[in-house]
C-alpha cells in the first residue's frame, strides 16, 4: 500500500449493492405528456412532473431507487414500473416544484394532494395488493 500514489482508490472486491437495507416500494407511473420525462437518483418523486400519473400519496418521501447521476426514463405514453427509496438524512426537501419545501415530517400530505390535484398534477391511487 506505501507504493499507492496519493488520492489512488482501492474498490472493494465483488459488486455494490445500492441503497442496502433500505425498503423498496414499487409505483406505475404513465407519462401522459408529449416529452421524455427522467426521473432522477436524488429527486422528490412525489413532485414529479405533472403529467405522469401515478399514486403521488405512495411516493412521497421517496426518492428512485438508482445508482448517483442515474436516472429512469419514461417515454410519452410509456407506463414503467419505478422502484423507490426513502430520502434520507434529515429529510428535509427543497425545490423541485416548492410544494414540500421544508421538512417531510411537517406536511399535511392530504391538504397538499387535493392543491395538487388542483393545480392539474395527475395523482392515480393504487388499489392496495391483495
Amino acid at each position: 500500500m506505501d507504493d499507492l500514489p496519493p488520492g489512488a482508490i482501492l474498490p472493494a472486491p465483488g459488486p455494490v449493492e445500492i441503497n442496502a437495507g433500505l425498503p423498496v416500494t414499487r409505483v406505475r407511473v404513465t407519462n401522459d405528456g408529449d416529452v421524455p420525462v427522467h426521473l432522477t437518483a436524488h429527486f422528490h418523486v412525489f413532485e414529479a412532473n405533472p403529467r405522469l400519473r401515478f399514486d403521488r400519496r405512495k411516493a412521497f418521501g421517496m426518492r428512485p431507487d438508482v445508482p448517483s447521476g442515474g436516472a429512469i426514463r419514461i417515454e410519452p405514453g410509456q407506463t414503467v414500473e419505478v422502484p423507490l427509496v426513502p430520502i434520507g438524512g434529515r429529510r428535509v426537501v427543497r425545490g423541485f416544484h416548492g410544494l414540500v419545501d421544508g421538512p417531510l415530517d411537517q406536511v399535511d400530505l392530504e391538504a397538499l394532494l387535493e392543491h395538487m390535484v388542483a393545480k392539474g398534477f395527475l395523482h392515480e391511487p393504487e388499489e392496495p395488493a391483495e
